[in-house]
């Protein structure tokens, strides 16, 4: 991701693209480089446009866009400086620390019947297979990939896309999991046999 600085800052600060005071730094002091050659360089984000806040603000046009076409919610709480996001089946929340640089945490219990309120105070897990990231665009986009994937092993796991590394390791993790389920299955059922009984669902999906 690319940051606008000026090269004859006593302040060492780096802007985002649409921040106002990107504007203010002359021509011919611009410099656009990518924000981890600004860090390097000695600069620190701007607090104005590198918080939560800032990013929900500037990206309306954008989350909007992801609500009309994937029917995910955005709520901002500006009091925590945090973004939640809810889904069909799932509940997140993205904040940033002292670092300027994004993280995610899943709800440990998600249920569709209670409020976003409700759920925003509940219990999280950092979800550790997504790393530090300067934008929450790309948090964002793994939210939605990650959330259609749950929809489609609810189906049928063997529906899931296997083009990329990710997408694969998903897969085998998705199809381990039935067969734990299937094996647990199999076993209750002998189970019940060995005692006499007559299981209930005795043709659940075994086979």
């Amino acid at each position: 991701m690319n940051v606008m600085l000026s090269t004859t800052s006593r302040s060492k600060v780096f802007h985002l693209p649409g921040c106002p005071y990107d504007n203010r730094i002359r021509y011919f002091n611009r410099e656009d480089v990518r924000r981890d050659q600004a860090v390097h360089m000695g600069y620190r984000p701007c607090k104005y446009c590198s918080t939560t806040r800032a990013y929900y603000r500037i990206n309306q046009s954008y989350l909007k866009q992801m609500t009309r076409r994937y029917g995910v919610q955005f709520t901002m709480a500006y009091d925590t400086d945090t973004l939640y996001i809810r889904t069909d089946v799932g509940f997140w929340k993205i904040y940033t620390k002292a670092d300027m640089q994004y993280r995610l945490y899943h709800l440990n219990r998600f249920d569709p019947a209670l409020t976003t309120e409700q759920m925003m105070h509940g219990k999280y897990h950092h979800q550790v297979d997504v790393k530090l990231s300067a934008s929450p665009n790309s948090i964002i986009q793994y939210i939605i990939k990650h959330d259609e994937a749950k929809k489609i092993i609810a189906d049928d796991y063997r529906k899931l896309p296997q083009n990329t590394r990710r997408e694969k390791k998903y897969y085998e993790i998705a199809r381990e999991r039935d067969h734990r389920q299937k094996r647990r299955q199999l076993y209750n059922l002998l189970d019940c046999i060995s005692r006499g009984e007559t299981p209930a669902n005795k043709w659940v999906a075994i086979c």
